[in-house]
């Protein structure tokens, strides 16, 4: 059963395109391919100031995406977020 979910994360204001790329396509391809999921809405959201520094950033750019997508789905690509401590600050997974 696929529910409608919100995933919110932070990456570095100097994350390199070819790093930010890697990584959206790594969360693309497991919703999509992987468990033939629909990715309703992928879009940078904006660029803040964070209220703490978090790894030596004051500055983080804030992604969204939402998703029509199994619970499975879901725990990967909270992994995934999970794993790559280099490019993703902070993130927030709530199902709508």
């Amino acid at each position: 059963m696929t529910n409608l979910y919100e995933v919110l994360f932070i990456v570095p204001t100097t994350i390199s395109e070819e790093d930010f790329s890697e990584l959206s396509t790594k969360l693309k391809d497991t919703i999509e391919n992987k468990h033939s999921s629909e990715i309703v809405k992928f879009e940078k959201w904006a660029e803040r100031k964070l209220a703490y520094t978090i790894d030596n950033n004051q500055n983080g750019t804030y992604h969204i995406l939402e998703t029509k997508c199994t619970a499975d789905g879901i725990k990967e690509v909270e992994a995934i977020l999970s794993f790559e401590k280099t490019k993703v600050l902070r993130f927030l997974i709530d199902k709508i």
